[in-house]
C-alpha cells in the first residue's frame, strides 16, 4: 500500500523548511573592521571574545597603522572589503588624535565619517563609530590641546558622539570606558597602555573587545566569562566598564 501523497508532499516540506531554518541558524554575523594599530593591537581580544560567544562570527580587519577615516574612504583595499561580502557591521576607527583637534582636522573626521557611513549604509550593513581613548598622560606633541588624558577623552568623545548622532550609527563607546576605569582605579587605568602610553596593552586590547561585543550584540558584558591572559579580578573590573559604558547609551 502507498503512502498518502498529500502527506508525503507535507513531509518533505516540513524537513526543507527544518533544514532552512538550520541553515539560517548557523549563518556567520559578518563584522569588517576599518581602523589602524588601535584596533590591529585589539584584534586578538576582539576575535577571542567574539568566538567565545557560542553564536557565529566571521572578522574580517583592515588596519594599516596611523591611518584615518579619509583613508578607509578612498583607499582601493578598504573599498574592495567593503564591497567583497555582505557584512552585518562595519566598524571605523579613525586616527587617534584628529577628531579631537579641532579646525580642519576635526571638520575632517566628520566629512569622512559621513562619507563611510553612508559607502557602508549602501551595502546594507550597519556602521560603528569605535570611540577611541585619550593617551594616558596626554599628548606631548599637542599639549595646549591635549594636556592630560581627562581633557583629551572629553574632546575625542565629544567628536565621536556627535558623528554618531549626525549618521544616526552606532558608536562603541571604548573611550568612555577608559575613562571609567580612569576614575575608578588609578593603578587598573595604568596597565591599559603599552609604554609609549598610547596604544592599548592586553588590559586596553580586553577592554576595547569587551566593549564591543556589547554594543554589536546587545549582550551584557558582565556575561563574558573568558579572562584571557588577565587576572582574574583585572578582567572583572574592565568587564563592568564595558557594560557601564554600553549598557546606558
Amino acid at each position: 500500500m502507498f503512502p498518502n501523497t498529500n502527506n508525503m508532499k507535507f513531509i518533505v516540506s516540513l524537513f526543507i523548511c527544518s533544514l532552512l531554518v538550520s541553515f539560517a541558524s548557523a549563518e556567520a554575523t559578518k563584522i569588517l573592521f576599518l581602523g589602524n594599530s588601535y584596533t590591529a593591537q585589539s584584534a586578538k581580544f576582539i576575535k577571542e571574545v567574539f568566538n567565545r560567544d557560542g553564536a557565529s562570527y566571521e572578522l574580517r580587519f583592515v588596519t594599516p597603522g596611523g591611518k584615518d577615516l579619509h583613508f578607509h574612504l578612498t583607499n582601493p583595499t578598504s573599498r574592495q572589503a567593503l564591497h567583497s561580502a555582505k557584512w552585518d557591521f562595519v566598524v571605523i576607527q579613525d586616527q587617534s588624535q584628529k577628531p579631537g583637534l579641532g579646525g580642519q582636522y576635526t571638520q575632517g573626521f566628520h566629512t569622512a565619517a559621513k562619507g563611510l557611513c553612508k559607502a557602508i549604509g549602501k551595502q546594507g550593513a550597519k556602521p560603528c563609530l569605535f570611540m577611541t581613548w585619550g593617551r594616558r598622560n596626554g599628548d606631548k606633541r599637542n599639549k595646549p590641546i591635549f594636556p592630560d588624558f581627562p581633557v583629551m577623552h572629553g574632546k575625542i568623545s565629544a567628536a565621536y558622539e556627535k558623528a554618531a548622532k549626525d549618521n544616526d550609527v552606532l558608536l562603541a563607546p571604548v573611550g568612555h570606558a577608559f575613562a571609567i576605569i580612569h576614575r575608578q582605579d588609578r593603578a587598573l587605568f595604568m596597565k591599559l597602555y603599552k609604554p609609549d602610553g598610547s596604544h592599548p596593552s592586553d588590559h586596553g586590547g580586553y577592554l576595547a573587545a569587551c566593549v564591543l561585543w556589547g554594543t554589536l550584540t546587545g549582550k551584557d558584558p558582565h556575561s563574558i566569562r573568558w579572562n584571557g591572559p588577565l587576572a582574574a579580578s583585572d578582567a572583572k573590573t574592565l568587564r563592568a566598564a564595558a557594560a557601564k559604558a554600553t549598557l546606558k547609551r
